[in-house]
């Protein structure tokens, strides 16, 4: 399921939508705001350097694959059906308005939640989602504190498992990346309500000789969790650390 950049048309912006409501401030220093655009607008925004605590409510309009940094082009297979990137690293990311729960954190360096080390910092944020899931009767989640790439993993997303992921048996519930800069960090969060591992496999290019593993593994990968997106916000807002 990762940051600050520049809005689409070059012009850069700290004001994540036009149409957002005013922010709403909660206990222990949140502000939570609620967010539309299209997947790539929604990717570049940027956080205010002078952020506190906040948590970014997403709503896209459209449905995109979604690369991560440090991925070709030619990981899709084509440019012309919606295809965005982001500046956090990791495979890809379908991210479809119906089927997908997208919230972003952001913290100050100055924040106690901040972790210079990048493999401990999205930990407590997979607490967070832990806890959250539990609240919507998804229990038994474990929050991994490693890097398990896994063979398709610099490809899709949900097809490896990081450091403050969440897992429920062997699937990957919750996925978190993460972008730095020297004063925030921005942790992307994505959890799928419904999991379609074919639409996804058929978005990525993959040689015909090995699209069956693919396919295989990716099948497995996610864990849909079947509840309302509004009762997933509010689990996920009132297991935030105060």
């Amino acid at each position: 399921m990762c940051p600050p950049t520049g809005c689409p048309t070059s012009t850069q912006t700290r004001n994540p939508s036009p149409s957002q409501p005013d922010p709403l401030v909660i206990e222990g220093g949140w502000t939570t705001r609620h967010l539309s655009g299209t997947v790539g607008e929604l990717h570049q925004l940027i956080p205010d350097p002078d952020v506190d605590r906040e948590v970014w409510l997403m709503s896209p309009y459209d449905s995109a694959l979604v690369l991560g940094s440090a991925q070709p082009d030619a990981a899709a297979a084509s440019s012309e059906a919606g295809v965005v990137r982001r500046r956090s690293g990791g495979g890809a990311v379908l991210v479809v308005p119906d089927d997908t729960v997208w919230i972003d954190v952001v913290i100050s360096r100055n924040d106690p939640l901040w972790d210079d080390d990048v493999n401990r910092a999205p930990l407590w944020l997979g607490q967070v989602w832990r806890a959250a899931l539990a609240l919507v009767g998804v229990d038994g989640g474990v929050v991994l504190d490693r890097y398990e790439p896994g063979p398709w993993g610099r490809l899709a997303c949900f097809a490896s498992k990081g450091p403050g992921e969440v897992l429920i048996g062997e699937a990957k519930a919750a996925g978190i990346t993460q972008r730095r800069t020297r004063n925030t960090a921005r942790f992307q969060t994505l959890v799928y309500r419904r999991w379609e591992p074919e639409e996804l496999a058929a978005r990525l290019a993959i040689p015909a000789d090995q699209i069956n593993d693919f396919r295989e593994a990716l099948s497995a990968a996610a864990y849909a969790v079947d509840a309302y997106r509004d009762d997933i916000y509010a689990a996920f807002l009132s297991s935030l650390p105060r």
